[in-house]
């Protein structure tokens, strides 16, 4: 049971090192050519594999992350 914890445990902290990596390098300042070829360089490295629609879909996950909802004003709101 221990064990099965530790794989679980491992996994984790490998894919959210990928996540955070990737999410760096997205919002690096490079251009999106060279950030998308890095990301596949990364995922190639650890084996995963991905067709074009599917990396296409991750990187479009990974930018709406990044992206700031704006507020919306209460109706109720006075300024006075």
């Amino acid at each position: 049971m221990a064990k099965n914890n530790g794989i679980a445990l491992a996994a984790a902290f490998i894919g959210g090192a990928i996540a955070g990596a990737a999410c760096g390098l997205l919002f690096a300042p490079t251009s999106g050519e060279d950030q998308r070829k890095k990301i596949k360089e990364v995922l190639d490295k650890y084996g995963v594999k991905l067709n074009k629609d599917q990396f296409t879909k991750l990187v479009d996950e990974i930018k709406s992350i990044g992206k700031k909802k704006e507020p919306v004003p209460a109706e109720d709101y006075d300024a006075e």
